[in-house]
């Protein structure tokens, strides 16, 4: 009898709305393992939070189920897309609704703090340290990666030498995620080519992360789930808007599987092991000259849209880990 029959417990910390998690949810349900998907925004509303430090007692009460999981009996934490519920109190000013928003998100590093005894995919602050790209890219070159030449800066001069050292063929990205919230609505910054110099006084305004522009003959996405690796190529060269960064525009792009040289497996999974991650989305292009440049990790991304277009087992691997931990 497998040790996790009877002790294996669950806990899907995410949202409402978060449709990757319910792909691993129903691999976990097929094993018949004790789970509890914790939908953080429902804290204050259907759930609620007790940590009891004088008690050593941390409870989580779901009022809907009518359950009470202790949750230091959770073995494994499978970490996606947090939120928390909107404060609308009209009574309230804006400062103390930021106040309270500021508290909930405080509980739910708590929360974190309570599990930090589990398995998790993956740790919160491994996530948080690795979504630095600049962070990304020196480590990528130090475990022999090739990344494309980069430059962050608000130095007019450097910016200005980088730019002609590199013939004047630059995009530039966002340094951390490039997911942009405006009026409760979210935006997206996209890697775009930089096609004319900016002036001083633009440059000098604010940093901006900039790398040689490497001519593709397609994206790769490499799904890495503990060490085990699944490699689509993105064929986004067939499209004007995708060309430089394959998340643009409206059409629907060909992918399918491929195989990556193991060499080059080795490191990505070299690099998840350095970032102390469980799981990692890594981007990757082909280049014309036959390279493969390593562009970015994203250690919490979205990969549902891989398995619904392959026939690549992924939530399965994802709940081989967290049953097996």
């Amino acid at each position: 009898m497998h040790k996790w029959s009877k002790m294996t417990k669950v806990l899907f910390i995410t949202n409402k709305t978060d449709l990757t998690t319910d792909f691993v949810v129903r691999e976990v349900q097929k094993k018949r393992v004790d789970f509890y998907r914790l939908n953080t925004e429902e804290i204050g509303s259907s759930v609620f939070i007790t940590l009891d430090i004088s008690n050593d007692a941390y409870y989580l009460y779901d009022r809907l189920l009518g359950i009470k999981y202790d949750l230091k009996s959770f073995t494994s934490v499978y970490f996606r897309r947090p939120e928390v519920r909107k404060v609308e109190d009209e009574d309230l000013t804006d400062a103390e609704k930021q106040f309270i928003k500021i508290e909930y998100y405080q509980t739910l590093e708590s929360i974190y703090s309570v599990l930090a005894g589990a398995y998790w995919i993956s740790p919160v602050q491994s996530i948080r340290s690795a979504e630095n790209k600049v962070y990304q890219q020196i480590l990528a070159k130090n475990i022999g990666l090739k990344v494309p030449n980069g430059i962050l800066t608000n130095d007019a001069g450097d910016f200005k030498s980088f730019w002609a050292g590199n013939a004047k063929a630059c995009v530039v990205k966002s340094i951390r995620s490039g997911q942009v919230g405006i009026d409760e609505t979210e935006k997206i910054v996209y890697t775009s080519i930089l096609d004319d110099l900016p002036s001083k006084d633009r440059i000098e305004a604010s940093p901006t992360y900039m790398q040689r522009n490497i001519k593709k003959q397609y994206d790769i996405r490499v799904t890495a789930v503990g060490c085990k690796l699944f490699s689509t190529a993105i064929m986004s060269q067939g499209c004007e808007e995708t060309k430089t960064d394959w998340r643009k525009g409206e059409h629907v792009l060909p992918y399918h599987e491929i195989s990556l040289p193991e060499e080059l497996e080795k490191k990505c999974i070299q690099l998840l092991e350095t970032l102390h991650l469980e799981f990692g989305a890594i981007d990757f292009i082909l280049g014309e000259d036959g390279e493969y440049y390593f562009l970015e990790i994203n250690p919490n991304g979205q990969w549902a849209w891989i398995e619904c277009r392959t026939n690549y087992r992924i939530a399965a691997e994802i709940a081989k880990l967290l049953v097996e931990a």
